[in-house]
């Protein structure tokens, strides 16, 4: 029985992103990319074609052949670079399979039914990866981190998951700061130096960061979507935010979560701030790797870096944050 499919386009900075999927994994990315605008007019398309399959052997590819290194960390999966054809080979536990052509700006993946059990990987995971991959070809260079910005200028809070981004991210919104992500932004290179470009999907946020701000209680006991571990808020519906597109950035600030009540903020060398951003690049086409190093150490040499041991006194954070970017 076929399953009817659909087409959504989003705009990205001079690119368009263009789905074909179900239903549900078209609300999944809807709900994802709805602050993203749709239709603009673009330079070029990125395509991303999802299938959904009964059972394994159904599966529309498999792994190519030809000599391939691993370059990410999948739990329960692979994650292959083919030097030769510049693809890639995405596959977690046989429940989704990607192939990607980064140069060529287009992926297809193909998820085993029953689909809902897999949409998180799907939507997000594998998607974000083919993302970075197909952008870092076209000169945007992917950082893990929340943004928000004043006056034009951008404060970044890189990390892992785990680090505290939503949590400071949330702690910046109520204080009227301007969004440009919750954890991921594009570095591009402008005549004037590094820019900050917003990726501004939904905030995700765990049960913990939720009980730290009266207004998200309602999130708390809340059934979660399927294979997601934390709830998701729209900053513009929740806290009335503006998206900033583009910004300068202003400062850097690293955080680690701190067994104290008061958050501690002190000044970075470059050099330690760069070897916490390395892990950005993931090892794939070696131009395209060295342009994103590139990029990293562009940003930190050019933009002052912090360590911040985050506390809980999280009405006193946007303060510093302020400062900072006045600085």
């Amino acid at each position: 029985m076929s399953v009817s499919r659909f087409t959504n386009t989003y705009g990205f900075h001079n690119l368009n992103l263009r789905v074909l999927s179900s239903a549900a994994l078209a609300n999944c990315l809807s709900s994802r990319f709805q602050i993203l605008p749709s239709n603009g007019e673009s330079a070029e398309t990125i395509f991303f074609d999802f299938e959904s399959v009964s059972n394994t052997k159904r599966h529309r590819f498999g792994k190519p052949p030809g000599r391939a290194k691993p370059f990410y960390q999948l739990e329960s999966g692979d994650a292959s670079y083919f030097e030769t054809e510049d693809q890639i080979y995405l596959c977690c536990d046989d429940r989704v399979r990607v192939l990607c052509n980064p140069g060529l700006g287009s992926a297809w993946f193909s998820v085993l039914d029953p689909e809902v059990e897999n949409l998180w990987l799907a939507s997000h995971l594998l998607l974000t990866i083919c993302l970075i991959e197909i952008l870092k070809r076209r000169g945007l260079y992917s950082l893990h981190a929340g943004g928000f910005s004043a006056n034009g200028k951008c404060l970044l809070i890189p990390g892992t998951s785990g680090a505290g981004k939503s949590t400071l991210t949330v702690a910046s919104l109520r204080a009227n700061f301007d969004y440009m992500s919750d954890d991921m932004v594009f570095l591009v290179d402008r005549p004037d130096g590094v820019r900050v470009l917003a990726f501004p999907e939904a905030v995700d946020v765990s049960d913990q960061t939720a009980s730290f701000f009266p207004e998200l209680s309602f999130l708390l006991g809340s059934p979660k979507r399927p294979g997601w571990r934390k709830s998701q808020i729209h900053p513009t519906l929740v806290y009335g935010a503006k998206v900033t597109p583009e910004a300068r950035p202003a400062a850097i600030v690293i955080p680690r979560i701190a067994k104290s009540e008061t958050s501690v903020v002190s000044r970075m060398p470059a050099d330690e701030a760069l070897l916490e951003l390395v892990p950005n690049v993931l090892l794939t086409e070696a131009n395209s790797c060295r342009s994103h190093l590139d990029a990293l150490n562009q940003l930190v040499t050019s933009t002052p870096c912090y360590r911040l041991d985050t506390g809980r006194d999280f009405d006193q954070l946007p303060i510093r944050f302020r400062e900072l970017l006045a600085s």
